[in-house]
């Protein structure tokens, strides 16, 4: 499903770069809900939300009239193009400190609470189980909230998610791990492990991790 995704996107890509503009206005209806329910995450400032979003898809509109405009991925791309304008704005309105670079660079407050609610109801688990485990989420650092949500509710892989937080592949497998530990001390280990084996469908690699 991942790959036909990303397949039918690299193909609207292409297409607008060779001057398909109904090409571009289907970009942007597969991926505008997203970013706004992402960048609403990051800030409770719904007009700095707009505005960058508005401005990401002009700067992005007008990318095609540059000679050899290459992304890599188009999901990835616009959600590190939304981070970084929404911290830029904020900053300028002094309402956290300026993004650092390094591990801790991009430090944006992930302001809104995260709900598991339609992923949970793939889950055979009792109502007080969810909402323990909704609660558990969303008491977690924002870093470690917004991994979670980078990887299972918009499921990206590492590569996407380590260019988005602005930090290497090691550091964003190792964040998740810290991330499912927090979880496993707070709720039945065996119920995060079935959350998150359901998602990725690799069971394996979360039982060396319980």
């Amino acid at each position: 499903m991942r790959d036909s995704k990303n397949n039918n996107i690299d193909f609207l890509w292409n297409a607008f770069l060779r001057g398909d503009d109904k090409s571009f206005s289907a970009i942007y209806q597969q991926h505008i809900e997203a970013m706004f329910s992402y960048g609403y995450k990051l800030s409770a400032d719904r007009e700095i939300v707009h505005d960058c979003i508005q401005e990401i898809f002009i700067d992005l509109f007008l990318k095609r009239e540059k000679v050899n405009v290459r992304i890599e991925n188009l999901k990835s791309y616009l959600f590190v193009a939304l981070r970084n304008c929404i911290g830029k704005k904020m900053s300028k309105k002094r309402r956290f400190e300026p993004i650092r670079s390094g591990e801790e660079s991009n430090n944006i407050s992930f302001q809104t609470e995260y709900s598991f609610q339609e992923k949970l109801i793939e889950l055979e688990i009792s109502g007080e189980i969810k909402k323990k485990l909704q609660t558990a989420v969303n008491s977690l650092p924002d870093r470690q909230k917004e991994i979670i949500y980078l990887k299972f509710e918009e499921e990206m892989d590492y590569s996407e998610i380590a260019d988005i937080l602005k930090i290497s592949v090691e550091s964003a497998r190792k964040l998740l791990y810290r991330s499912l530990l927090s979880l496993r001390k707070i709720v039945d280990p065996a119920v995060v492990q079935t959350l998150f084996a359901i998602f990725f469908q690799k069971k394996s690699i979360f039982m060396s991790m319980f």
